[in-house]
């Protein structure tokens, strides 16, 4: 039997044609669908809270402090009590660093603030004058940080200097003395981080500096002032995160 060159041809043909025939659903199969929506964009990460940072920050402080005059010498003034308004303005600097760790962050902060808180108490023959020009506080800080948003506690030592100046209304004698003060103070605040490196918040703190004495030691020997100091104060801040 003599095979046609011809006829090997045509089923050679017909061979290949079957099979692209079947190799064309599975090559179909896998071209990308053109109704499958684009790869969703990476989620911005997350800001860290991890830094030193260096601001300034202004408020007002409130509350009432207490002083007593008395004497050992039984003069008219002994025992005399006052309650002075303790309400200023303050502004300052503050310092400080945070360390994240998942949403909590631990940090320590330093600040120093002036202002003005001046009590003046007159008693029959004797004026005395308390005053506190400057406060400061290095506390410690546990806050939530809910990416540029953070709430926290912060909590520590306080730090003044109290000026005491009295004079005897009758003869003019007088005396003057500056003794440093140290309490405790405690609060709550919010940060809010604007940019990477602008940080804006505002605070409450309670700060008491506890009962001093000062005794006189010049021409009025004898005399005491006994001095209570406890303030409420709010504050707003702006620091530069490093």
């Amino acid at each position: 039997m003599t095979i046609q060159p011809r006829a090997v041809l045509v089923g050679l043909i017909a061979l290949c044609g079957g099979l692209l025939g079947a190799l064309a659903p599975t090559a179909a199969a896998d071209k990308p669908s053109a109704h499958l929506l684009p790869p969703a964009p990476a989620l911005p990460a997350l800001y860290s809270w991890t830094g030193a940072y260096l601001g300034l920050q202004a408020g007002y402080a409130w509350g009432q402090e207490r002083s007593n005059l008395s004497d050992t010498l039984g003069r008219a003034f002994n025992g005399a009590a006052f309650r002075q308004s303790a309400d200023s303005a303050l502004g300052g600097i503050q310092a400080g660093f945070n360390y994240q760790t998942g949403s909590l962050v631990f940090g320590i902060e330093g600040d120093v603030e002036a202002l003005h808180v001046k009590e003046e108490l007159v008693a029959p023959g004797i004026a005395a004058r308390v005053t506190r020009d400057w406060q400061a506080s290095l506390r410690g800080r546990v806050g939530f940080a809910l990416d540029r948003f953070m709430i926290y506690a912060t909590g520590g030592a306080a730090f003044t200097e109290i000026g005491f100046h009295a004079a005897n209304t009758v003869t003019g004698l007088a005396e003057s003395a500056d003794r440093s003060r140290t309490g405790w103070t405690a609060g709550a605040g919010v940060n809010f981080a604007y940019t990477d490196n602008l940080i804006f918040g505002a605070e409450y703190r309670y700060t008491d500096f506890g009962k001093g004495t000062q005794a006189a030691r010049g021409p009025l020997l004898g005399l005491a002032v006994r001095h209570d100091a406890t303030t409420h104060a709010l504050r707003a801040s702006a620091a530069y995160k490093f």
